[in-house]
């Protein structure tokens, strides 16, 4: 399932990216239709449009919708966040006041050998 989603994701983007190789391959599928039905210049057979004019339009339009999309998730991404800066005042020296209640315990404590009877490296045995 995760496989087959992976796949559908990649085929999507894929189709978003070469938008205008699609438009092509569907005008080279349908160029006699296009040329013989859709074409403003069927008429006029001298200029050999053959449908290359509905292919420039369709290319046209294409662009048109990437540069819509591309503006628009840039219109979506450019978000600034602003936040009040707060200043800090320092009425006094902070140590000062800190002195009267620090603990020098940690100061005076003298690491026993006690470790070194539980933590040993490992024996090495040669057979």
């Amino acid at each position: 399932m995760r496989r087959s989603v992976c796949i559908l994701l990649l085929v999507i983007i894929a189709s978003q990216s070469f938008n205008k190789l699609w438009v092509t391959l569907s005008f080279k599928m349908n160029e006699r239709y296009i040329s013989t039905v859709l074409c403003e210049n069927k008429n006029r057979p001298e200029m050999h449009c053959n449908g290359r004019c509905i292919l420039a339009k369709k290319l046209k339009l294409a662009e048109d919708n990437e540069q819509k999309q591309r503006n628009q998730n840039q219109e979506n991404t450019n978000v600034l966040f602003f936040c009040k800066l707060n200043k800090l005042k320092f009425t006094g020296f902070p140590a000062a006041a800190q002195k009267d209640n620090f603990n020098r315990f940690y100061l005076h404590f003298k690491p026993s050998s006690f470790h070194n009877d539980i933590f040993r490296p490992p024996q090495v045995a040669f057979a």
